[in-house]
């Protein structure tokens, strides 16, 4: 139990915050419209006989919406957490709560700050980690349009209709195409050069790991920094919701689990396609997906803990400041 007299608990919704304070043995619940400014003269109706200092006001990552509110309260002097949302989904279940509301998800969300938070307050991103993170995201969205303008394509140039039409319709698809292509080069040009310039020491040793691209390499920088926040790779990959899936005892697996989709899905995503390229060049995540494959584990499954295996060996190199090497890896 942390020192806190005060802790306010926020579920966070793209239009409201709803909020549970928890103060002397009380329990007050409010709601606002997504408005930190809002937020922040309700908050100061509880801070009458009380300092900013003994409060803690808690939420969950939520992707982007937290961030509107998580920021403009650490600018103003209040201590701020965020946490994994699998956390408290940990704790409702432990309670054995089976309301599911934005006031009970709140409440649940403060009697966890008041009895279990201890770790590092919230301190939002340096510029170069956000527009790192921005570029990412647009990266992802330009692939996924990339695909379904491919799809498109080709399905149109199986349609029986008139050649010179047909041809108007594909060459508008080509040249849709070819601007995105260049799009994404030059965004992938830009994460590498922001990375390189602003993370020499960290690009030089993520990129000693074998399999690794430069859009892991930035998707590690603006998700987890250097890892300095993390005491473990445990909580590192429970951040991103991705884990081995396969439980392992001697040489016979005795069950298989799943990944646990909470946290943040673009780095799981990102670190499941870098796994297809680490069972090519990586030798210690080639012999992982090979060893679970023959046992007959499903290959998406094979996959998964190969994605967990590259973000240990990163969490190693940026933890130890040393450069990749087989002989130590595990």
């Amino acid at each position: 139990m942390n020192n806190y007299k005060i802790v306010v608990g926020v579920d966070v919704s793209k239009n409201s915050f709803t909020a549970t304070v928890l103060y002397d043995n009380k329990k007050e619940t409010f709601e606002v419209k997504s408005d930190p400014v809002e937020f922040e003269m309700k908050i100061k109706l509880y801070l009458k006989k009380f300092k900013k200092s003994d409060m803690l006001i808690i939420m969950e990552h939520t992707g982007v919406y937290h961030l509107k509110l998580a920021n403009y309260l650490y600018e103003n002097g209040y201590k701020v957490a965020v946490i994994n949302p699998f956390s408290i989904k940990k704790f409702m279940e432990a309670k054995m709560t089976r309301v599911k509301t934005d006031k009970t998800d709140s409440y649940f969300i403060a009697q966890y700050g008041r009895t279990f938070f201890d770790g590092e307050l919230y301190k939002p991103k340096p510029d170069v980690e956000k527009e790192i993170e921005i570029k990412l995201k647009i990266l992802e969205d330009l692939q996924h349009q990339l695909t379904k303008l491919r799809n498109q394509r080709e399905s149109l140039s199986h349609v029986p209709i008139p050649i010179k039409k047909l041809k108007e319709n594909l060459e508008y698809y080509y040249e849709l195409i070819e601007k995105i292509e260049k799009n994404i080069k030059e965004l992938e040009k830009e994460i590498k050069e922001l990375t390189k310039k602003n993370y020499q020491e960290e690009y030089k040793l993520l990129k000693s790991i074998p399999g690794i691209s430069d859009r892991v390499i930035g998707m590690i920088i603006s998700v987890y920094g250097n890892f300095k926040r993390f005491k473990s790779v445990k909580d590192a990959s429970s951040f991103i919701g991705i884990s081995p899936g396969i439980h392992e005892s001697g040489t016979s697996v005795k069950k298989s689990g799943s990944i646990k989709k909470m946290g943040n899905p673009y780095a799981r995503k990102i670190l499941y396609m870098a796994a297809l390229s680490a069972i090519r060049f990586n030798k210690y995540c080639r012999e992982l997906y090979e060893r679970l494959v023959s046992k007959g584990k499903a290959k998406k499954l094979a996959l998964v803990a190969v994605a967990h295996k590259l973000l240990r060996q990163a969490y190693g190199v940026l933890k130890n400041r040393r450069p990749f090497d087989e002989n130590f890896c595990t």
